[in-house]
């Protein structure tokens, strides 16, 4: 793999330390569905692209004032960590989320789109180090800006087919106690 990186000029020669701990983890995340070197590719320069793609129906659904503060407060999470690796998101996320109603499962879906633009894949606990601070930062506040501009956060009133478009319900947050 890390042949593979330099040859596609992902990768300085000789490979730093870091790299190679990306490296492992790049495999632990995607490694069962590689056939081969050469197609974890266009996974690797997915990943180290700035910005992803968000199908235009699942930009939709994250059209909430409740989403949008959700991400923000993860932005900021994410900030304020020195490292990625090891983080404890599957309690942390939701707690995120919990603040602004959201469900653990949306909050989930709607960081994973807001970072990959797609609905499955590895772990948050892998993407978060395979992408980094600043990526994870850049692609936020992409799907931040591109919620605010345009129309808003008044989201489609009727999908493709006809039907009443939902968005990422959320709730009134409960009071701790």
């Amino acid at each position: 793999m890390t042949s593979a990186m330099q040859r596609w000029r992902f990768l300085e020669d000789p490979a730093p330390d870091a790299a190679l701990r990306w490296i492992d983890t790049f495999l632990e995340a995607y490694g069962d569905e590689l056939r081969d070197v050469d197609d974890a590719f266009s996974r690797v320069a997915a990943l180290r692209a700035e910005a992803c793609v968000i199908p235009a129906l699942e930009l939709e659904r994250l059209r909430t004032r409740n989403v949008l503060f959700f991400l923000d407060a993860v932005g900021q999470y994410i900030d304020h960590q020195p490292e990625l690796r090891g983080l404890p998101l599957a309690h942390d996320v939701p707690a995120i989320a919990q603040e602004f109603g959201i469900c653990a499962a949306d909050a989930n879906a709607a960081l994973r789109m807001a970072l990959t633009g797609e609905r499955t894949g590895p772990p948050l606990e892998l993407l978060f180090p395979l992408l980094g601070h600043d990526r994870m930062l850049i692609r936020i506040g992409a799907v931040s800006s591109r919620l605010l501009h345009g129309r808003g956060l008044e989201p489609i009133a009727y999908g493709p087919d006809g039907q009443p478009f939902e968005v990422i319900p959320s709730s009134k947050p409960e009071d701790a106690d």
